[in-house]
């Protein structure tokens, strides 16, 4: 979630619904993971067991669709009505960035005297880096970064703001930490303008992520990879993303925004996860997967295989990188 405060007043002023009101907020979350004194949205009717934890919530404010039910429920929270909420909270993103409201998460600059940084490094603003660390040559560091001790990361990593690392762990050759999470809404006029990122991204220690991987900044959930995490090459970790304890991401697979990989799965090569599902405990992903629903605690699933036939005799042998294919005449 996204520590900031802000008034009532600041943020009906900000969305575009007037109306009295001194409520006065801590925090940004998304709904499932809401708290005293937060600011959240909805985009259609609550799940049950949202709506019990709005109710036990007190000094919340919710942006809700207009006529929502919700309107008038949650007596201790308030509840301001928007024809689109994702959008609204948008503007609340815009609103926490351009007042600077975000408190850093790092405080102050700090190198360890053992940590090994390449002299063809950039090392920006307020950076802790601790003992033992190794930056490689073309790498760009923060600001807002923390990386733990013993950590190693290999040329060309770029690290973007409001990311922290663990100790012992290793980020591959031109892998991308913390880049903004894909997501867009429409203004006024229609046309797509981005969804601010604020959540940033927590890696653990004993985490790999091979070459060439990304992982995206959360927009109001943090993009989260746990302790002993191994992530191969070229995968994508999308915004809000959870990767488990122990879990294991093999090359070219994509998370979706939001969705999640519990502690000590395995997913296979080329797999695809689709926006907000789970993939659960100790499952078993097999490659070239599309996984479009939640998979239960030690699940096992398999993308179809394909069918396998012998050519026959008359099948045409002149095709692109066969012996007998015809080259054109020259000129």
């Amino acid at each position: 979630m996204v520590r900031a405060r802000l008034h009532e007043q600041e943020i009906r002023e900000a969305i575009g619904v007037p109306g009295p009101g001194d409520l006065v907020v801590e925090t940004v979350a998304p709904l499932a993971q809401i708290e005293d004194r937060c600011v959240c949205f909805v985009n259609g009717e609550p799940e049950p067991e949202m709506r019990e934890s709005l109710a036990r919530s007190a000094g919340c404010i919710v942006i809700a669709p207009a006529g929502s039910s919700l309107a008038g429920e949650p007596r201790s929270s308030r509840v301001l009505e928007s024809d689109d909420p994702r959008a609204a909270m948008a503007r609340v993103l815009n609103l926490i960035r351009e007042l600077g409201r975000q408190p850093p998460w790092v405080e102050a600059p700090s190198i360890a005297p053992g940590a090994r940084i390449s002299p063809l490094a950039a090392i920006d603003g307020d950076v802790r880096i601790e003992d033992g660390v190794q930056i490689g040559p073309f790498c760009t560091i923060g600001p807002d970064v923390s990386i733990g001790r013993g950590t190693v990361l290999h040329a060309g990593v770029r690290v973007y703001s409001r990311v922290s690392i663990g100790e012992q762990s290793s980020i591959g050759p031109n892998s991308v930490i913390g880049l903004e999470g894909f997501g867009f809404v429409r203004h006024e006029a229609g046309h797509k303008t981005r969804m601010p990122q604020l959540g940033g991204v927590a890696i653990g220690s004993h985490v790999e992520i091979d070459a060439l991987g990304l992982v995206q900044g959360g927009a109001i959930a943090t993009t989260v990879v746990e302790d002993h995490a191994k992530i191969d090459s070229l995968v994508l970790v999308g915004h809000g993303v959870r990767v488990g304890r122990g879990a294991t991401v093999t090359a070219g697979s994509v998370l979706a925004g939001s969705s999640a990989v519990g502690e000590e799965a395995w997913v296979g090569i080329n797999t695809s996860l689709r926006e907000g599902r789970r993939i659960g405990a100790r499952a078993l992903v097999g490659m070239d997967s599309s996984v479009q629903h939640d998979l239960p605690d030690d699940a096992l699933t398999r993308a179809p295989r394909p069918e396998v036939e012998a050519r026959s005799a008359g099948d045409e042998r002149s095709a692109i990188g066969f012996a007998g294919r015809k080259r054109p005449p020259a000129g």
